[in-house]
């Protein structure tokens, strides 16, 4: 697979975990203003989700595809071997995105963790 579209893919994964992960905190945040359990509250809460992220999706697409890519590109140029360059910065955007989920979903710290496993 040529440098290009390894690129891509690496811009691609990037952008949908990423948006995954504010859609999430997204929808925590406005779970914690309202929880009821009825059905007039589980429309409401499709009618909410349906206007704070139709625009959002629309914005962020755009935008995190383009930082993404800009990320992907200039770790590619720190590097002096583009492919190295780019797996580095790959795989410490998937570290990021590893601590960040593991917080939002689960409460855990990561980085405290390694903290201790290093001390």
């Amino acid at each position: 697979m040529n440098t290009r579209r390894q690129t891509k893919y690496a811009a691609l994964v990037i952008s949908i975990l990423s948006a995954s992960l504010i859609n999430e905190y997204l929808l925590k945040l406005i779970k914690s203003y309202y929880e009821e359990p009825t059905y007039k509250s589980v429309v409401i809460g499709m009618l909410a989700t349906l206007i704070v992220f139709f625009p959002l999706f629309n914005f962020l697409s755009k935008w995190i595809g383009k930082v993404s890519k800009v990320y992907v590109n200039t770790g590619k140029r720190v590097s002096s071997a583009r492919n190295i360059g780019l797996y580095v910065s790959f795989i410490f955007a998937l570290f990021i995105l590893f601590v960040l989920y593991a917080q939002n979903r689960h409460g855990l710290d990561v980085l405290a963790r390694l903290k201790q496993l290093f001390s």
